[in-house]
């Protein structure tokens, strides 16, 4: 665990190295056909293939992580369960959609809503009514993990993959990057909520991500108890969202062009019903619609997005006013 090169997607067994470089080829090809699908056979299906559908239930974070792009004083705020229960109601048409992946999670973190149990349990009776539901994810800092929340996700069985930020590897490089946080707590937090899922005798799939500013960060050995209780640890280097802040980090010499694998495969419920492009779009500059105007189906297959993957097959997604400063791929 001294370096990030390896992202094991399963525990850490004897033969863990060996399933993770199965797992990891394996979703290399899948994204592949991903995209080709998306360009070329489902445009011309009726259904609308949403890989991962993001609802925000929070537009506003406590923290102000070194590298992230979020500007908390636009747009606070927090969705209603109306809000979802409604999104809920038209995705469940499975003739119009077919969605993967539900995240419960976009900028701000879902732990700060006041009515957090009221979304699990809308997404628990949905689940139960429903054998195809989607597979619900929940990324947190786990700065909030404790307490009512704890107790309302081991109540449902709305969350099937619960993911934690832990960035640096140990408490400097922590409090460095996620300004506004504390090591201590939040390691505490999440080993107090998974005492308590084995209290209850609750298995739940966990993970942490973490985002370390070189591949050779310096691993903690309270880092690496904490890793070693989880299901699934994934290290990552720090990137620039959409470009439109200098975020200290080093640019590539040439943006990327051709279709973005984001526009084509998600889209984003912002907590007051407009719907956005992708996950990478955490102030709301790529707005397509509005749920108060039209429905998601109508948005997700709309001009808006259209024109935008119809730029980008044109080679010209510099020519997005959003898009056009991504440097992702």
């Amino acid at each position: 665990m001294s370096s990030i090169g390896l992202d094991p997607y399963a525990p850490r067994t004897p033969l863990g190295h060996v399933k993770d470089a199965v797992l990891r080829a394996k979703l290399h090809v899948e994204r592949g056909l991903d995209r080709a699908k998306a360009l070329h056979v489902e445009p011309r299906r009726r259904r609308a293939v949403v890989r991962e559908l993001n609802f925000e239930l929070c537009g506003a974070c406590n923290l102000r992580c070194r590298w992230c792009s979020l500007d908390s004083r636009l747009r606070p705020g927090f969705m209603e369960p109306a809000l979802m229960e409604r999104v809920l109601a038209e995705i469940a048409d499975t003739e119009r959609f077919d969605v993967r992946v539900l995240n419960l999670h976009h900028s701000g973190d879902a732990l700060l809503h006041p009515r957090l149990r009221a979304f699990l349990e809308l997404l628990e009776r949905e689940k139960r009514a429903r054998a195809d539901f989607p597979y619900v994810q929940l990324l947190t800092s786990a700065t909030h993990l404790r307490g009512d929340r704890v107790d309302a996700l081991l109540e449902t069985d709305a969350v099937d993959w619960l993911r934690f930020s832990v960035d640096g590897g140990n408490a400097r490089d922590f409090e460095a990057i996620r300004r506004g946080a504390s090591w201590e707590r939040v390691l505490a937090n999440i080993h107090g909520f998974l005492d308590e899922a084995e209290r209850r005798g609750r298995s739940v799939r966990t993970g942490i991500i973490s985002v370390f500013e070189t591949a050779d960060p310096e691993i903690s050995d309270d880092f690496r108890a904490l890793v070693a209780r989880v299901t699934n640890y994934m290290p990552r280097l720090p990137h620039d969202w959409v470009g439109k802040k200098d975020l200290g980090l080093e640019r590539p010499p040439a943006p990327p062009s051709g279709l973005c694998k984001f526009v084509l495969s998600q889209t984003v419920v912002l907590h007051d019903g407009k719907v956005t492009l992708c996950c990478n779009d955490l102030n709301a500059e790529g707005v397509i619609g509005d749920l108060a105007e039209a429905s998601l189906y109508d948005i997700f297959r709309g001009p808006g997005r259209r024109a935008a993957i119809e730029a980008m097959r044109a080679n010209r997604r510099g020519d997005l006013a959003f898009c056009g400063t991504c440097t992702q791929d």
